[in-house]
């Protein structure tokens, strides 16, 4: 299924030993995958597994994700246990010969940080994971939404530049034989009189040949068909596929264009390389 790389969700988990999660994630275009994640510093210890949740879930954007906690305790609370920490700091201190007036404050919340990590344990580990997921899910389901959006509108490109080939064929067929009017009348006119010699007009013959665009508008259609087939497929990853799709038929409408003699033939070319250009941006949001 077709995906956007642009996104944006949130989740919130349950309430679980006093703690609360806020998940916020942010998805937009990328060539790879690049996941910034900001954590409380408590949690740094989680990282590599919220990163290994992201990079199952999606394959490609720049995804920032932001994970905050909210206390649902009294923020009151913690001045007993501060001045519990600082009675046992003190008394400890004395046993080992320090002066008390070495236990401060910043000294008293370091501790508390490093007790509170303690606080994260396997339920609460588990709800901040399945809320992960829960926002990942979201994600997805605003990339999918604005990714039929995409698609919707590039196969509707798509069938502008069929109908441009379907025209440059039918121009094509007779291409190489008016190619061939026009070098023999360009001779003639250097020459000042009509061109007989066999051998010449073989020449004439075969550089008119090289006009046919016969192998180029056989493999559009094919790759028409491809870029098709990858919209409408289960695939959850396409744009690489499709950025080369379109690299290719870049390619041979450009061929097309250099073997071009007829007007009306270059002008539909010029047209679906500009219609092509506007296919490649939104490709550009494709995971």
């Amino acid at each position: 299924m077709t995906r956007s790389m642009t996104a944006y969700s949130r989740a919130t988990s349950s309430e679980i030993e006093g703690l609360k999660w806020n998940v916020e994630i942010q998805s937009i275009n990328r060539k790879g995958l690049d996941i910034n994640l900001y954590l409380p510093r408590d949690l740094l210890f989680i990282d590599v597994e919220i990163r290994k949740l992201i990079g199952q879930a999606l394959q490609r954007g720049q995804v920032t994700v932001r994970i905050n906690l909210e206390k649902e305790k009294e923020a009151g609370a913690a001045l007993p246990q501060l001045k519990k920490l600082k009675s046992q700091w003190e008394k400890m201190a004395k046993e080992l010969g320090f002066a008390k007036e070495e236990i401060t404050l910043a000294f008293i919340l370091a501790q508390m940080e490093q007790a509170s990590s303690n606080l994260f344990g396997p339920k609460v580990q588990a709800e901040l994971k399945k809320t992960v997921g829960s926002a990942l899910d979201g994600l997805i389901k605003m990339k999918e939404t604005e990714g039929k959006a995409l698609a919707a509108d590039i196969l509707k490109r798509i069938k502008v530049l069929k109908d441009n080939v379907n025209t440059m064929e039918k121009l094509s067929a007779k291409a190489p034989e008016l190619y061939r009017e026009k070098l023999l009348k360009r001779l003639e006119i250097l020459l000042k009189e009509p061109l007989e010699d066999e051998r010449a007009l073989r020449e004439v013959a075969l550089f008119a040949e090289k006009a046919d665009i016969t192998e180029e508008i056989t493999r559009l259609k094919s790759h028409f068909a491809q870029f098709s087939d990858q919209l409408k497929s289960k695939g959850e990853s396409i744009g690489r596929t499709l950025d080369f799709l379109i690299q290719e038929i870049l390619r041979e409408i450009n061929t097309i264009s250099s073997k071009s003699a007829d007007l009306a033939l270059t002008q539909l070319a010029v047209g679906s390389k500009a219609e092509l250009e506007k296919i490649r941006e939104q490709v550009q949001n494709i995971e």
